[in-house]
């Protein structure tokens, strides 16, 4: 089943926290007393992404964070490929967990699309995960996600998140659509 889901999701729905980001945050202040919040990421994530949204997949983040995710996405969403209207820019849904939750916002995303829950691959790491997980066509966890979300998950990847988890994926993707990355466009 996840071969076949693999070869035709259109649509992908990620977690930022344990998926994007290592899910590790340092917190320091700035000069003047502001609160300035760091995130580590995998720069080949961002690689992964501009693979899928090649392909013409949908690609939005659902977290109940905005910073710095907003900021990452603003910059894969600045690509010259995404600028020229090549590629599909990568959405945001922020602080969604006030308004209904993921699946409520999830849901209204795939209604625009015209997408149902077959259509969409899910990769989360974590309990605010799990319903969407449960839904989704193809739900996948990072290596380093809790034993919730890998008991209902169609495949766990062998990077963790944050650490080429993304990019792992994107490759599959690739490769089970007889795809070769090096035919694709560069950003």
């Amino acid at each position: 089943m996840a071969q076949h889901r693999l070869k035709t999701f259109r649509g992908l729905m990620l977690d930022a926290d344990g998926v994007l980001f290592t899910g590790t945050e340092t917190r320091f202040l700035l000069p003047g007393g502001n609160l300035a919040v760091g995130k580590v990421r995998s720069l080949s994530d961002g690689q992964g992404l501009s693979f899928l949204r090649a392909l013409g997949i949908a690609i939005v983040f659902a977290s109940g964070e905005g910073q710095p995710l907003q900021s990452v996405v603003e910059k894969l969403n600045a690509l010259p490929s995404v600028v020229s209207g090549l590629w599909p820019p990568i959405e945001c849904i922020t602080n969604e967990l006030n308004a209904g939750g993921k699946v409520a916002s999830l849901e209204a995303w795939m209604h625009k699309r015209g997408f149902a829950w077959n259509d969409c691959a899910y990769i989360g790491d974590d309990r605010s995960d799990l319903e969407a997980m449960r839904l989704a066509g193809l739900a996948i966890a990072p290596s380093n996600a809790q034993r919730l979300i890998k008991k209902i998950a169609h495949m766990t990847l062998s990077r963790n998140g944050g650490d080429g988890a993304v990019r792992e994926f994107a490759e599959m993707v690739l490769d089970v659509r007889g795809i070769d990355e090096g035919t694709l466009p560069a950003a």
